[in-house]
């Protein structure tokens, strides 16, 4: 049992040890003790200063490369795409300041920005399939080719999309073809698709804008299928999205064996490197190379090389066929001389 002599020598105890620490502290270990202290100070005072100095020439090497990336935009994008139309489509969660950006830099190539669209959530939402699946079945009627018995949904309304944008009357290569007018309308009501502005005339090529941030497994599957069937439209296709994480579009089409051989990619949408890349990359998927650019790593190139594209040349058009008029063509009955008929009736 603790009795009352324990409580005082503790308390004793307690008192004789800070008696001590206060006449070490005021007395030998006192300058021990500060110029540690300072010597402490002094050295993060000088990390900071030289982390500070880092900082500024960051910074300033950071300004003269995007002065030397902005003064070489022009002289890298003039004439690449000549005279080309190109529709802008984006996927929902895509970045707003990188779809001007990429719409800026095509004009800048030479593209006519023709059409700027947006795939809605309703193509992408696991909870829509059973209406996606309905439209799909209506719109296969305009389609040509018609979609695999097997494609997916998504894959028949991307399949879609991409006619609607391209499909071109062969009597009349600068406008659209009827079934392409009534699939753009049937997507535009059943709001599998968002206009801003519409597109005027069947464009050259697409550039599809991806989601900034990852998306859920069952929405990547549906933009997936949504990107294949683009690149099989006829005319150039480019993916531009971040590929930084798994779940990013541009980072499974790389990894998909069919994507990867039949679409354009470029990475990094954030950087000024990309405005230059973006169209690049798009006349040499008109030339006919798909590769992927970037700097993500197993890209095939930082800057894709200047194909040299020639302005594009309508289709030649085709006759139209003459329409059958009937008429000229009467019952002989109806043209006989009434002269004759009467004399023939009164014989009668």
């Amino acid at each position: 049992m603790i009795d009352f002599r324990y409580h005082i020598v503790s308390l004793i105890s307690v008192f004789l040890a800070l008696a001590v620490g206060i006449v070490l502290g005021a007395g030998p270990l006192r300058d021990y003790i500060a110029d540690s202290l300072t010597g402490q100070v002094d050295q993060l005072r000088q990390e900071k200063d030289d982390l500070r100095a880092s900082l500024d020439d960051a910074q300033a090497r950071n300004e003269d490369s995007q002065a030397f990336i902005a003064a070489a935009t022009e002289p890298l994008l003039a004439g690449i795409l000549p005279e080309y139309s190109v529709a802008l489509l984006t996927l929902p969660g895509a970045n707003e300041d990188t779809v001007e950006a990429v719409s800026e830099a095509l004009s800048q190539a030479g593209a006519t920005i023709d059409g700027r669209l947006g795939v809605t959530g309703t193509f992408t939402s696991p909870g829509e399939r059973s209406f996606r699946s309905g439209i799909a079945g209506n719109i296969t009627a305009y389609m040509s080719p018609e979609p695999a018995a097997d494609a997916s949904v998504e894959s028949v309304l991307g399949s879609a999309i991409g006619q609607a944008l391209t499909g071109y009357d062969p009597y009349d290569p600068a406008e659209f073809s009827p079934e392409a007018t009534s699939m753009y309308e049937l997507l535009l009501s059943s709001e599998l698709v968002a206009e801003e502005t519409a597109p005027s005339a069947p464009v050259d090529a697409i550039v599809l804008v991806a989601p900034a941030e990852p998306g859920g497994e069952e929405v990547l599957t549906a933009s997936l299928a949504l990107t294949r069937s683009l690149a099989q439209v006829p005319g150039g296709f480019t993916l531009l999205g971040p590929d930084t994480a798994d779940g990013d579009l541009v980072r499974v089409v790389r990894g998909d064996n069919e994507a990867a051989d039949s679409v354009t990619t470029v990475d990094s949408p954030g950087q000024q490197t990309a405005l230059i890349i973006t169209p690049r990359a798009l006349a040499v998927d008109l030339s006919g190379t798909v590769a992927s650019y970037g700097f993500a790593d197993g890209v095939d190139a930082v800057l894709p090389a200047d194909p040299g594209l020639e302005p594009p040349v309508l289709p030649e058009a085709e006759d139209r066929p003459e329409a059958t008029d009937t008429s000229d063509t009467a019952d002989p009955a109806d043209t006989a001389d009434p002269a004759t008929a009467d004399a023939d009736a009164d014989a009668a």
